[in-house]
């Protein structure tokens, strides 16, 4: 009974560190495959503003002022980003995590702080 119970766990074992290998595979395939996905993003991103410029161009505009578009459009495009990373910041503090294992990452000794996604009860 023990051989067997003992097989088993190295039977999964094995399967376990066989699909742990396939796994570390895929990521460095999927981290490449994201490396290269940036840079044709990036080269898109450039082309298409670059075209706008040629645009604006052929249409009267001096290039300075073309130029002064794409810097000002990409600009604003950054500031949103910005932004919305901002915003999403607190998610990786990981609130309610927090909370339930308060025990884990506060001091004892420290008093309850309430958290900023946890609203105070409506008062009547």
């Amino acid at each position: 009974m023990a051989r067997a119970a003992r097989g088993m766990v190295s039977g999964r074992l094995l399967l376990l560190a066989l699909e742990l290998r396939r796994a570390r595979h895929g990521l460095i395939s999927l981290a490449i495959l994201g490396v290269i996905a940036a840079i044709a993003g990036a080269t898109a991103w450039l082309a298409l503003w670059a075209l706008l410029a040629a645009l604006a161009v052929h249409f009267g505009l001096s290039w300075p002022w073309a130029f002064a578009g794409v810097l000002v459009l990409n600009l604003l495009v950054l500031l949103w980003v910005a932004a919305a990373m901002k915003a999403l910041a607190p998610m990786l503090s990981l609130p309610a995590s927090r909370r339930q294992f308060h025990w884990l990452f506060n001091d004892p000794m420290d008093p309850e702080e309430s958290s900023p996604d946890v609203r105070p009860p409506a008062s009547p």
